[in-house]
Parts: C-alpha cells; structure tokens; sequence
C-alpha cells in the first residue's frame, strides 16, 4: 500500500494568522558576547556553484545549491530596551533612545525629544531597539522596528549598547560568512483553503461519495464533539516560522537583479529556503544550536 506523509505538522496549532508581519522572537542565543540578531528582506532565490565541503561522495567536487538572496541594508540603532527578570519572565524597567536618527524613523514611531541614561534604570538584561532601512535599497519608506539581544554579561551588555546607541549597524559586524544562522519570517498568506490544501488528506472515491474534497467522517458518534486533531478547512499560511541552521555562503555587494524584488546591492547568501515571499522582513538569529563556522568556498553565484 503506498503511503504519503501527512502535510502540515500538528505541532503548528492553532493555525491563525499572525499578529504581525514584523516576527517575534521566543529564544536569542546569548552565550557569546555581542549582538544576536539582524533584519533583512527576502529578495529571490538563485544557485550557487561551490566545492563540496562535507563528509558526502562528492566532496571537494564542484557542486550546485539552492540559495535565497536577502538584503540586508544597515540597522539604525534607535534606543536599548532595559529589563528586570521575575518570577513570570522579564519585565521592562526602562528605555534609553538615541536623539539622533534617520528622517523615516518617524513614520515607524515617535522620536524621543528628551532621554536618559542607562544607570538611572533598575535591570538586568539590556537588548538593542532597531530600525531597518528599507529606504537604502529602494524598497519602501517605512522601517520596520525589532528588537535585538545582546550577548554576554551585564556590563558586556551595557558597552556594546552604548557602543552602538544612535549609529548604523552592519551586517558583517554580527555574521561572518560560513556561520549558521536561524531564519524567522512569516510565511506566504494563502487565505481560507480546504482539508486538502490545508493537510493533505486523500480525495474520496468518485463513486462513493457526492464531493471528492470533503474532509469524510468527523469522528465518532460519541463522544458528541470533534477533537482538534481532525482535519478542518480554515485559514492556510501567514503564519510565523522559524528554519534552523542555515549557512550562510557568502555576502556580496556585487549589483544583482531579481525577477520579484528588483535591483539588489547588500545582499546576504542564505543556503536553502527561507519563509515568505520576495520582500517580506526576515530576521536573522544566530544559530541558537551549536554549529562549527566553516567558510564555504564559493565559485559563482548563478
């Protein structure tokens, strides 16, 4: 008899759409000192011709992959977000922004007149207040705020903020390339779909029944209710996902064009697929599993 893999995870309940288009993040790797994250769009997807660097049959042979181009105009640093830890999680004690910033931060929220210093707060964690610049790369006006964990200790934490607070942040001072890095976006929006679609479930028989793409029986007579693991029509992607481990292959800032994005010019090269289509944000975690750093020998881009 053959058999097909069910579509769609049951570990994704409830399937809605998410709040935002911006993702949250849940986890930040914290355990070297610095910056643990960026922001980025999804540009488009290419190949890349490489010598094969794992223990397969084809290593050191040339060999072709599947990568997603994302661009990654510099971060504004616009304020460090201050938090005490409790007995029910972190709690904000405070917020330090900088008075300086770009003329679109505006259109995101609004620019402090007056701030204060770090030390006049109570915490325990500092993490970074970001700004994109989607502007920089011709994509639209306004920036997408996220916030940013930093790394390391308090005091280490401390510095690297007031290092950065009101300056542009790169992405090659957080990545190098050959890291290992998690992908968070939300996924392409495919509206109310049905138990097909949605999960995969076999079309019944033609004779049998008056509708193929019916979902068939609910369940049992009793107990009198439907359990949530049966199959439903109901709202299909725009969900937020996270990919683990994705390698980074190469940054480039080598003029490139895309068929849905456009012209690109700051752009990271991101092994796989990544959430979402061309455009959306993406934010960009450090691997939050542990993963050696192995610089890809990367021929072409084609």
């Amino acid at each position: 008899m053959l058999h097909k893999p069910r579509h769609g995870s049951l570990a994704f309940r409830v399937r809605k759409r998410s709040k935002t288009i911006t993702p949250r993040v849940n986890a930040w790797s914290k355990e070297k000192p610095g910056v643990s994250g960026f922001a980025g769009y999804k540009a488009g997807m290419k190949h890349v011709l490489m010598i094969e660097d794992s223990e397969s049959p084809l290593k050191n042979q040339q060999v072709t992959k599947p990568v997603t181009l994302i661009a990654v105009p510099p971060v504004f640093v616009y304020g460090v977000t201050l938090y005490k830890k409790t007995p029910v999680g972190l709690k904000k004690t405070g917020e330090v922004n900088a008075t300086n910033h770009p003329k679109n931060v505006k259109r995101a929220l609004t620019p402090a007149k007056k701030t204060k210093k770090i030390e006049d707060f109570d915490f325990d964690e500092a993490r970074l207040l970001v700004t994109t610049q989607p502007e920089k790369i011709k994509l639209k006006k306004k920036p997408d705020v996220i916030e940013i964990a930093v790394g390391g200790s308090k005091q280490e934490q401390v510095d690297k903020a007031r290092e950065l607070l009101g300056k542009e942040l790169k992405f090659t001072d957080v990545f190098s390339e050959g890291e290992y890095v998690d992908c968070i976006a939300v996924t392409k929006g495919k509206g109310f779909q049905g138990v097909v679609k949605r999960f995969g479930v076999a079309l019944n028989p033609v004779k049998a029944t008056q509708a193929r793409r019916h979902g068939g029986s609910l369940g049992a007579q009793r107990q009198a209710k439907v359990f949530y693991t049966i199959p439903r029509a109901g709202q299909t992607g725009f969900h937020k996902r996270t990919e683990l481990n994705k390698r980074i292959m190469k940054y480039e800032e080598k003029p490139v064009e895309l068929k849905n994005f456009g012209r690109v010019v700051q752009y990271a090269v991101i092994q796989g697929s990544v959430p979402g289509p061309a455009k959306r944000v993406v934010i960009l975690r450090k691997s939050i599993r542990r993963n050696k750093t192995l610089k890809p020998q990367v021929l072409q881009v084609i």
